[in-house]
């Protein structure tokens, strides 16, 4: 398939690409359903089988998903962690810092885990996006990461977050000094004028 984005002219492209940033969750999957771009997070059984969880991409991940969609007419493969980072049965007992971060036990409400990370990261660790991107980026690398080596990457990671995500819209508007008291409009409208485009370059 040929470059969606070719149907544009250039301001047109640089417009809608700025705009997706404003649809909402549901907005991207009802686009990424049409198209059959996968939202869902896959992992690995014991048994070998892959099996879809019940976990979605992150905002930005779908984003750019639909991006590379409109560039290149193809679709990413879908997220599947491997079954050496995945396991569903917890541990006993209060986690320490060799222990190492699975997906399907990790739990971010977990007090003796939250005192764990706040012990290796001086007081500062704190569950959230941030927590998850670290997470997310390991288990699709196929590692799963020490508690301690958790607490470094987190403490990188928040040091080089020093602005909002593009796709925290309304958090980047805000740091940017144009989320009014009417950014709920703004927003519609942009999402509207994305979808609105989106509908017509895929005719």
């Amino acid at each position: 398939m040929a470059a969606l984005l070719d149907k544009l002219s250039e301001d047109a492209r640089a417009e809608l690409l700025a705009n997706l940033y404003y649809l909402n969750k549901r907005e991207l999957h009802e686009f990424c359903a049409a198209n059959q771009i996968p939202v869902a997070i896959f992992f690995e059984g014991e048994d070998g089988r892959i099996c879809k969880s019940r976990d979605l991409e992150r905002k930005g991940i779908v984003i750019d998903r639909v991006v590379h969609f409109l560039h290149t007419g193809s679709i990413k493969p879908r997220t599947v962690f491997a079954k050496s980072v995945v396991r569903f049965d917890a541990e006993s007992g209060a986690p320490i810092e060799t222990d190492r971060v699975f997906y399907g036990s990790y739990k971010d409400t977990e007090p003796q885990m939250l005192a764990l990370m706040k012990g290796l990261t001086g007081g500062k660790f704190e569950a959230g996006a941030i927590s998850q991107e670290v997470l997310r980026a390991c288990w699709t690398r196929g590692e799963a990461p020490t508690y301690r080596a958790f607490a470094r990457l987190w403490l990188k990671a928040r040091a080089d977050h020093t602005k909002p995500n593009p796709e925290w819209a309304f958090l980047s508007d805000r740091a940017r000094g144009l989320a009014g008291a009417d950014w709920k409009q703004l927003r519609n409208r942009k999402a509207a004028a994305a979808l609105a485009m989106l509908k017509r370059i895929l005719v």
